[in-house]
């Protein structure tokens, strides 16, 4: 039985200002983030992706560039309980 539904979905809303500063498409972003366009697109517009992905997005995000806060705080859960 698949468990996707149970999996939790989360956001970041401050990647939206982040990526357009260091990379000036999706593409260029995913090429970077080691991610599919369609990954960052959704991030961009607020789309919510698992927990996973957008934790290893923010790694290596921070990888090269400065966050400004841990990857924990930076990202938000939107399951509704």
């Amino acid at each position: 039985m698949s468990k996707k539904k149970d999996r939790a979905w989360y956001v970041c809303p401050q990647l939206a200002d982040l990526l357009p500063r260091h990379y000036a498409s999706d593409a260029a972003a995913a090429r970077a983030l080691k991610t599919e366009a369609k990954v960052v697109a959704k991030l961009r517009s607020g789309t919510p992706v698992a927990r996973s992905s957008l934790r290893k997005i923010l790694q290596r995000y921070a990888n090269g560039h400065p966050l400004g806060s841990s990857v924990d705080d930076l990202m938000i859960d939107v399951r509704s309980r």
